[in-house]
C-alpha cells in the first residue's frame, strides 16, 4: 500500500507541476511511454506546432532556437527524473520533498529558458500570426480553431 501511494503522489506530481507537453519523464510503470517515446512526442508537437504556426524561412532560425531549447529541457526533465527514480528507495520523506522542490525549480527555470525563446520568435511574427500562436500555445496538443 505504501508503494502505490509513494506511486500515486509521484504521479500527481508530475501531471500537476510537469507539464507532458515538455517534461520527459519516462514513467516506471509497465506499458508507460519510454524516454525515447517521449522525445518521439516531443518531435511530433513540435512538427504540429512548426505547421500550425505557418513558420516562414525568415522565422526559422528563431524556430529552431525555440525547438532545440523545448528538445534540451524535454532531456533535462527526462535526466532528472532517472536519477529521482535511481534515488527515490533510499529517500526519507524530508529528502523525497527536497527533491520534489529541486526538480520543480529544475522544470521552473527550463520553463523560463523555453518561454524566452518563445517569445522572441513571438516577437517577430506578424499580428494574424500571433492569433494563431496564441490559440496553438493555449490549447497544447489540440488544433487551434479556425
Amino acid at each position: 500500500m505504501k508503494s502505490t501511494s509513494v506511486a500515486q503522489a509521484t504521479f500527481l506530481f508530475a501531471a500537476l507541476a510537469l507539464p507532458a507537453a515538455v517534461s520527459a519523464q519516462p514513467s516506471a510503470t509497465p506499458g508507460a511511454p519510454s524516454g525515447q517515446d517521449v522525445s518521439a512526442r516531443v518531435e511530433q508537437r513540435l512538427a504540429r506546432m512548426h505547421g500550425a504556426l505557418g513558420i516562414t524561412p525568415a522565422e526559422e532560425p528563431l524556430w529552431a532556437q525555440y525547438a532545440q531549447m523545448t528538445r534540451d529541457n524535454a532531456a533535462s526533465m527526462s535526466q532528472a527524473f532517472a536519477q529521482r527514480r535511481t534515488a527515490l528507495a533510499s529517500m526519507n520523506a524530508a529528502d523525497n520533498l527536497q527533491n520534489i522542490s529541486a526538480t520543480v525549480a529544475q522544470h521552473a527555470q527550463n520553463m523560463q529558458r523555453v518561454a524566452t525563446t518563445f517569445a522572441q520568435l513571438y516577437a517577430a511574427m506578424p499580428a494574424n500570426q500571433k492569433k494563431v500562436a496564441d490559440e496553438v500555445v493555449r490549447t497544447p496538443g489540440e488544433r487551434p480553431k479556425p
